[in-house]
């Protein structure tokens, strides 16, 4: 090479180098800044290989495995339906985990609420297979549905398929926990994206259909309404709303009407709540409400040392961060129909549904795939290169596994990173543009707030009125309910970790009674020393077991369910289901004659009660509105309870006869209720608005209860109160 340059002639000899002309140093500083530049597709590609074998050794491969929750739930469901099996029941845990043993669909745990009813409408096609195959062919169906959400984005941004891949599989916890659970976030996903995608070609009714399909599985999707009325895009809201009313007529026609007053009736005016799922201890779900609860609202099992116990702090700090999220998002998207402002008013949505979600799980930040392909796609496509990297940060941040010991320091790392992930969405969308906060906006903006505060109160009333009547409770169950007194103590039933099972309180001390299968409900009287109880396998069958007894086998008496026992111990009545259809039994403990039928199906009774004398008196009718009669046990006749409001459940007769307590429910929540059969003077002993249920008599004047205040929504523990009188 030197030779060559040597032996040029003099004519065309490079010309004499200055300082500006000389760049010997510059191109090889090009070419490695190149060489970088090309190398960075083959790190992405390490990366992507290894969060893929992550995926598939952490998420798909024990998904594949094992049929752990929540899939379970969702086939259950579908697979009642195809058995022809009311859905009417659906939301109650026992009667749900009772169907759930018989059909043996799982071992261990199910429950369907809050979902509404149509979710059960996907699975339908595989009920016809086995739980775990079924479950199986969905993860399949879920990895197409991934795929395809990715396509569409890709059809809609800019970004390349290995970048897709990449921010896709970066979305570490909550995409293994979807697939590991077989939820339908994958779904959701791809069904927000489709939307994204036909709104990128102006078919604007068709994006809001399929957000519509998307909201009637998880009600979050629904908030896209909010966008579209702030672009006044009238098409994509008439879309979202005409699809979601064609879906709820489906959901009516295949399911029924009746499961969806129940869910309308029951479900729904508790959402508000916020804590389905336990409030309190799971910081890192990245909800509002779960953080202010755990720093205002005191709870005697769940939360005895809140910072403060201010439930008037905790509804002005719902309120104002509802209003603040709301209000931010609406004021920085404009109506602008810029397509750089489109995307991010989209991107936006994602995290604030989540945030103002009342209740948020692990898997549901899977959406946010969304939210980090647009949102960074955006931000390229203006040159902010940097700052679309620290928002795929905190991306990750919102998205990856921590080890215990961050996750104790910094509890709230997720909410923070998923927060201001939100705020770096709305900045940019509101760059270049001034903000005009009128006055208009600030009035709205305070009645939204005192409106919101109000509600929040509201739901916080009375809280704390049985907190003081509580009885101890085992610390590693979830819900304890059903209690019945028994000689020496009472017995209530407790959901644990993987079973049903029912537990013994005596003198301040909590026994856990061994007993096959799951226990799903028992009976009792004060006065009698044998414990009856609901054993739940394939079958159920009621079962009798003496005190000194506890701990051998029980002695089986009849294939049947939810008994109950006459004060003076000799009668026990119970129900017997058969392919959805009850009809009540009545046996008498002593006789030992078998067990008659007092009550056909026809009535539909849902729970029942027998006095000393060995009449019944039974809840029945529709499940969203039943009623209480009488059925004479001489004469077979049955006649209404007159005086006692609809919808009425849960009956208990007290020891002298004399009165009858009951749930009743009011605005969508179960309240205790003592009614005198003489007078027919009413005594409400719960007001809250939570859930105090199956009350039964521990003496003329004693009451023992469910009651779910200041917990989950059914996770409810046992209260005892005395009332006045004689």
């Amino acid at each position: 090479m030197m030779l060559s340059r040597m032996n040029q002639p003099d004519a065309i000899k490079s010309p004499p180098r200055t300082p500006e002309t000389d760049t010997r140093q510059r191109p090889s500083i090009t070419k490695l800044g190149l060489k970088r530049f090309r190398s960075w597709p083959a790190v992405e590609w390490l990366v992507v290989a290894a969060l893929a074998v992550l995926f598939l050794g952490h998420g798909l491969l024990p998904a594949w495995r094992t049929l752990n929750t929540d899939f379970p739930n969702y086939y259950l469901a579908a697979s009642l339906h195809r058995h022809r099996i009311p859905l009417d029941r659906v939301y109650e845990w026992t009667w749900f985990q009772r169907q759930n043993d018989h059909v043996g669909v799982r071992d261990g745990l199910v429950s369907f609420a809050p979902n509404p009813p149509l979710c059960a409408l996907p699975l339908l096609p595989l009920t016809g297979l086995p739980p775990l195959a079924a479950k199986r062919v969905w993860l399949i169906v879920n990895l197409g549905f991934l795929v395809l959400a990715l396509s569409a984005l890709r059809r809609a941004t800019k970004l390349c398929w290995r970048r897709l891949i990449l921010i896709s599989l970066l979305c570490v916890v909550p995409l293994h926990t979807n697939f590991q659970y077989g939820q339908y976030y994958a779904l959701i996903l791809f069904l927000i994206c489709t939307a994204y995608y036909a709104f990128s070609l102006e078919r604007r009714f068709t994006a809001g259909a399929l957000l519509a399909a998307a909201a009637m599985l998880k009600i979050f999707p629904g908030l896209f309404l909010i966008l579209f009325l702030r672009k006044r895009n009238w098409r994509s809201a008439a879309g979202l709303i005409c699809g979601a009313a064609a879906l709820a007529a489906v959901s009516v026609g295949v399911f029924g009407w009746e499961v969806h007053r129940v869910f309308i009736s029951e479900v729904l005016p508790q959402v508000p709540r916020g804590d389905w799922l336990g409030p309190y201890y799971y910081l890192q779900r990245s909800s509002f409400i779960t953080l202010w609860s755990h720093l205002f609202l005191y709870a005697p099992e769940l939360n005895p040392s809140p910072l403060l116990d201010s439930p008037l702090l905790y509804a002005s700090a719902q309120a104002a961060t509802v209003v603040i999220l709301l209000m931010g998002f609406l004021l920085s998207i404009g109506k602008s129909t810029a397509k750089p402002a489109i995307a991010l008013s989209w991107a936006a949505l994602v995290p604030l549904s989540l945030l103002l979600s009342s209740q948020s799980g692990s898997y549901h930040p899977s959406v946010l795939i969304f939210t980090a392909i647009v949102g960074c796609d955006a931000l390229l496509a203006s040159n902010n290169k940097r700052k679309a990297l620290f928002f795929l940060l905190l991306y990750v941040i919102a998205c990856a596994p921590f080890p215990s010991i961050i996750a104790k320091l910094f509890p709230v790392l997720r909410l923070a990173a998923i927060t201001a992930l939100y705020v770096m969405l709305l900045c940019a969308a509101s760059t270049g543009r001034k903000l005009h906060f009128d006055r208009r906006w600030l009035t709205v903006g305070l009645i939204l707030g005192a409106i919101l505060a109000l509600l929040g109160l509201r739901s916080v009333r009375d809280r704390s009125e049985d907190f003081s009547r509580r009885l101890p409770s085992p610390p590693n169950g979830y819900r304890a309910a059903n209690p019945v007194p028994i000689a020496g103590g009472v017995v209530f039933t407790e959901m644990q970790p993987k079973r049903y099972g029912a537990v013994f309180l005596q003198n301040g001390d909590l026994r856990d009674l061994q007993m096959p299968g799951d226990v799903l409900s028992v009976a009792g009287a004060d006065t009698i020393p044998v414990l009856y109880s609901e054993l739940t396998g394939s079958r159920s069958f009621i079962v009798r077991l003496p005190i000194e007894r506890f701990g051998f086998a029980p002695e089986p008496l009849a294939e049947g369910q939810e008994p109950a026992l006459s004060p003076n111990g000799k009668w026990l009545v119970f129900i017997k289901e058969e392919q959805g259809s009850s009809a009540v039994w009545l046996l008498g403990t002593n006789s030992g004659n078998a067990a008659e039928m007092v009550l056909s199906s026809a009535y539909h009774p849902i729970d029942v009660s027998v006095t000393s004398d060995g009449d019944v008196i039974a809840a029945v009718g529709k499940v969203s509105d039943p009623h209480l009669v009488l059925v004479q046990r001489m004469t077979g006749v049955v006649t209404a309870l007159p005086g006692f409001p609809d919808p009425a459940r849960y009956p208990s007769v007290s020891p002298d006869g004399r009165r009858v307590a009951f749930s009743r429910r009011q605005r969508g929540f179960w309240h205790l209720t003592v009614h005198e059969l003489a007078t027919g003077s009413e005594q409400q002993v719960t007001h809250a608005p939570c859930n105090a249920i199956s009350p039964s008599w521990q003496n003329d004047r004693t009451l023992l209860y469910a009651t779910d205040c200041g917990r989950g929504v059914g996770l409810s523990a046992i209260a005892r109160v005395v009332l006045p009188g004689k």
